[in-house]
């Protein structure tokens, strides 16, 4: 049994398709970053107008929270850009478009965030909604004193 090999216009549309997800789901990773953040000025702005500290306790962990969904959302949109790279190298191979020196990204988890000789993209974010969980975390002690 012979298998027809896909053409290389096919190729060259699935290698597209591929480079789109993956800007898509950086996209989505940054939206995710972005909306926390906001949310990280408006807990401030909140408090300022309510001056209401359990209203601000409650909206401190509120926004911890969102962040460590930020977290979740983070680590396994690194997971698909994995698939999507080792999807995206195939592709070129077949075009004869391969970087040999070209390296897949690596798998990071919650912890990635304190390996500080690494750095890339996703770490980043990660860093930042820890920072932003920090923040959340010392707010609401603040407004417990």
């Amino acid at each position: 049994m012979s298998t027809i090999k896909p053409s290389e216009e096919t190729l060259r549309q699935m290698l597209n398709i591929q480079w789109q997800d993956h800007f898509q789901t950086r996209t989505q990773t940054w939206k995710a970053l972005e909306m926390t953040s906001v949310l990280t000025v408006a807990l401030v702005g909140f408090d300022w107008q309510v001056s209401n500290r359990i209203a601000t306790v409650c909206g401190a962990i509120l926004l911890f929270l969102v962040a460590q969904f930020g977290v979740l959302i983070t680590i396994r949109h690194r997971n698909v850009e994995i698939t999507k790279f080792k999807k995206i190298s195939e592709l070129e191979r077949e075009l004869g478009l391969a970087d040999k020196n070209l390296k897949l990204p690596q798998a990071i988890n919650g912890w990635s965030v304190f390996q500080f000789w690494k750095s890339n993209t996703p770490l980043f974010i990660l860093r930042m909604y820890f920072a932003i969980q920090l923040f959340a975390i010392g707010y609401c002690i603040m407004r417990l004193l």
